[in-house]
């Protein structure tokens, strides 16, 4: 793996997101991006997932300001999105989220890579991670492992914890009365 470097300057590798920074175009690829999923996912994500997102008022209108969201967030969980320049090292992951912090990154996708792009975007982040957090079961899930992997950092095992996560939190699938849904972040806002 690539060695992350600390772009904001910060300990906690957080930056501002600077909401007003977003052009006109970076706001239209949230909009086709979440139309484009919004209707796939209908039938396929797991009820939560999609109740996530009415509960926090994601919608298709543009980027989300994080601090409403936290705002949404905050009275339903005790959760906050935490802005950070792109992926953070697996330690400083854990450590947000063992505090109840989720790390956003804050740039989108550019329009060559609507259906792919290999670093998460605020798109990944925002719209597949966050509406799961405003479910107190899962946001406890999500402060435990934040947990779990600080034990595994000292304990050298913080690899496999992180594997875990990719498996689970990233590509997961549950079982539901309608049939198998998803709930991974990596699948709800993903095309394929």
């Amino acid at each position: 793996m690539a060695t992350l470097v600390n772009r904001s300057g910060r300990p906690d590798w957080s930056t501002d997101q600077d909401w007003n920074g977003y052009s006109k175009e970076e706001h239209g690829i949230w909009r086709k991006l979440f139309a484009r999923q919004a209707k796939l996912l209908r039938e396929r994500a797991a009820p939560e997932f999609l109740d996530g997102v009415a509960r926090l008022g994601v919608a298709a209108d543009g980027i989300p300001d994080f601090r409403r969201l936290n705002d949404v967030l905050g009275k339903a969980t005790g959760f906050e999105i935490v802005a950070v320049p792109g992926l953070v090292p697996d330690d400083i992951f854990f450590e947000h989220l063992a505090h109840r912090r989720f790390p956003s990154t804050c740039f989108i996708r550019k329009p060559e890579q609507l259906d792919y792009i290999e670093e998460p975007d605020v798109f990944h982040d925002i719209f597949g991670h966050v509406p799961l957090l405003v479910n107190p079961v899962f946001a406890d899930y999500m402060e435990a492992y934040g947990k779990g992997g600080l034990k595994a950092l000292k304990q050298g095992a913080l690899d496999k914890l992180s594997r875990l996560y990719w498996y689970t939190v990233e590509f997961g699938l549950i079982a539901t009365p309608a049939g198998l849904r998803i709930y991974g972040s990596g699948i709800v806002s993903s095309k394929g």
